[in-house]
């Protein structure tokens, strides 16, 4: 997916792109709804795809559309000093603190902010509209996006006219034995040989989906490629900025998993956070997701109390419910986008 526009934040080259349904592009008094989507790990906005262009052919939207730092195409960072000392840091990266870049949900949550003031949807942080919902954005939230959302909204003053958390993980412990291994011992899978690790990435996508036959159709090969460093060269066979060393997107695989920090969530937990979410709420979980439980989509529901306006729990529907029910999906996104604001 295209994202042609670029946000420059503490390092990072955040890619993002802002568009308008044809509806919207006409002279008309109406004015479009504005949607933010976010995608969550280890997934980029390309997810998302079908979503939006079933939206921008449905109704009157403006969507923003970005992948986090260090996922997708937003992977490439710069930090001041030396290139040839950064080259070595980032080869010789074996910890959470070692890697170049910070991918917490903390800073995604910090860098949403940015990204939302800097295209002028978050009204909170300034203009005087905060009050008025019908300015303010629908926001959409995918796994780990769930708590970068929720802390943008709760910590950063973010505004939202509502939120939708598909599939979300807001509720502690994060990960299953895969995730907390690799967080335990990151050194071994940035040694991985390339094969290998690309069979261990390829391995997780197919966990998420509940109907393989999804996967075959390409979409395997699409979200398995922002981790492939021959994705990498020929990124920049066609001029995209060099990432110089072997090896990065293994890297930056391996960094977002290390980064991920309980202390991030247990934050909003131990302040009783959610239950001062300031909009309606809607959650969307997949009845076959195997990587966020049924009792944590329901503790959250619990959590949020009254916010949660409406629920929808979808059979045969993995943690990509996206991907395995799109149709479904997207009549549950639309008829949340069309309802009535508080």
């Amino acid at each position: 997916m295209d994202l042609p526009l670029t946000f420059h934040f503490q390092g990072w080259n955040i890619r993002y792109n802002l568009s308008s349904s044809a509806e919207s592009d006409r002279a008309s008094t109406k004015q479009p709804k504005n949607v933010v989507i976010v995608h969550g790990t280890p997934w980029s906005s390309v997810v998302f795809q079908p979503l939006i262009e079933t939206l921008l052919a449905k109704g009157s939207y403006q969507i923003l559309v970005y992948d986090l730092p260090g996922y997708g195409q937003s992977q490439e960072y710069h930090r001041p000093g030396d290139p040839t000392q950064q080259t070595q840091a980032a080869s010789a990266a074996t910890t959470a603190t070692d890697f170049q870049g910070d991918t917490s949900v903390k800073f995604q949550a910090e860098a949403l902010a940015a990204l939302l003031s800097a295209v002028h949807l978050n009204p909170s942080k300034g203009n005087g509209n905060a009050g008025h919902s019908s300015s303010l954005p629908a926001i959409i939230a995918h796994d780990i996006a769930g708590a970068v959302v929720l802390r943008a909204h709760l910590l950063h003053g973010c505004d939202f006219a509502s939120m939708l958390l598909m599939d979300t993980n807001a509720v502690l412990p994060w990960g299953d034995g895969f995730y907390k291994l690799v967080r335990s011992e990151p050194q071994t899978f940035v040694q991985l040989p390339p094969k290998i690790f690309e069979a261990v990435v390829r391995a997780v996508v197919q966990s998420a989906c509940f109907n393989p036959g999804v996967l075959k159709t390409g979409w395997e090969d699409r979200l398995t490629l922002p981790w492939s460093d021959a994705e990498l060269q020929s990124s920049n066979g066609r001029g995209g900025s060099e990432m110089r060393v072997e090896g990065e997107r293994q890297r930056s695989f391996v960094r977002q998993i290390a980064q991920a920090n309980d202390s991030d969530v247990a934050e909003m937990l131990e302040g009783d956070m959610y239950e001062k979410v300031r909009c309606r709420v809607k959650v969307l979980w997949g009845e076959n997701d195997t990587w966020i439980p049924k009792e944590k989509i329901e503790r959250l529901i619990e959590m949020l109390g009254d916010k949660v306006k409406e629920v929808a729990f979808i059979p045969e529907a993995g943690h990509l419910v996206m991907l395995d029910q799109p149709g479904r999906v997207a009549v549950e996104v639309y008829d949340w986008l069309n309802q009535p604001s508080e």
